[in-house]
């Protein structure tokens, strides 16, 4: 299961106020032939089949689960112009709080898993996010571990730079780092794999509530038919949210914005018509 979050989460209040430049207006619509969130709104519910623990992904299944969050996602439909696509969001790899047998502190999940939730995403019209927590792997080795799923035309990506261990450091007890070059790769990994298969683009999320998370965000490289995506993560009050997400659009913003929400640790939870006032407007909307 998912190592400790609590130490990352608790440190959210680390972003804020620590930034004071203005923020950079993400891209504008139309910069380039094609793009997934031009067009789209993602509402993604988040975790894993194995874990009530770690989303809301777990603590339900079949039918009620699909239907909660179509009902989720029908919420922002008369709030925006785009298209309101739900998706289901799994962890994929999944950081550990043991080293593992090959001491990589991190357990892939299995094809089984991942094809079945493809399956019923794709019964209800859903996307597929994977996400990565590598641990001390490296985030390429995950990448192209997944790559035979990332060749699915409904099927995105998202990497979590809390859980990117160093040699000597452990999930849970510290907070990881990503270095825009590992970034970098991966979405150029998916951009490789649209190439070869003709597909359609596809989206690459990258987690943040800590500035120190990704300490060269700037040197992240674009690809043509790769949508990036910020997410600013961690619970907290309304006000401390907000806070943090300006702070790390400051910081540097990617392309395209998004919000993490959590159901039962963040205080007064928004509501859609709150997260569509965010500056920037967020594109992503993730529930946990």
């Amino acid at each position: 299961m998912s190592a400790g979050s609590a130490i990352g989460r608790a440190a959210l209040a680390v972003a804020v106020a620590v930034v004071c430049s203005t923020p950079a207006a993400p891209r504008a619509a139309g910069a380039r032939a094609s793009s997934v969130l031009d067009h789209e709104f993602l509402v993604t519910w988040y975790g894993n089949p194995r874990s009530t623990r770690m989303g809301i992904l777990g603590e339900q299944s079949g039918e009620a689960r699909a239907s909660a969050l179509r009902k989720q996602a029908d919420a922002y439909v008369p709030l925006t112009d785009k298209t309101v696509v739900p998706a289901y969001h799994l962890v994929a790899v999944v950081a550990q709080c043991t080293a593992g047998k090959d001491a990589l502190w991190r357990r892939r999940e299995t094809a089984d898993v991942i094809r079945d939730l493809l399956i019923d995403a794709r019964a209800h019209g859903f996307r597929l996010i994977l996400d990565v927590q590598p641990g001390r792997a490296t985030v390429e080795a995950e990448v192209n571990a997944l790559a035979p799923f990332l060749a699915e035309p409904d099927m995105y990506l998202a990497l979590d730079p809390e859980f990117t261990m160093s040699d000597c450091e452990v999930p849970g007890r510290q907070i990881g780092q990503m270095a825009a070059a590992d970034i970098s790769r991966a979405a150029s990994v998916l951009s490789d794999i649209i190439d070869r298969g003709h597909l359609p683009p596809k989206v690459l999320i990258v987690h943040q509530f800590r500035l120190d998370m990704l300490p060269d965000k700037r040197a992240i490289g674009a690809s043509p038919n790769v949508d990036l995506v910020l997410m600013m993560d961690g619970f907290g009050s309304r006000s401390l949210k907000r806070d943090s997400y300006r702070t790390v659009f400051r910081q540097a913003p990617l392309e395209f914005a998004g919000i993490k929400l959590f159901f039962r640790q963040d205080t007064n939870l928004m509501g859609p018509a709150d997260v569509l006032a965010m500056t920037p407007r967020p594109s992503v909307v993730i529930y946990q």
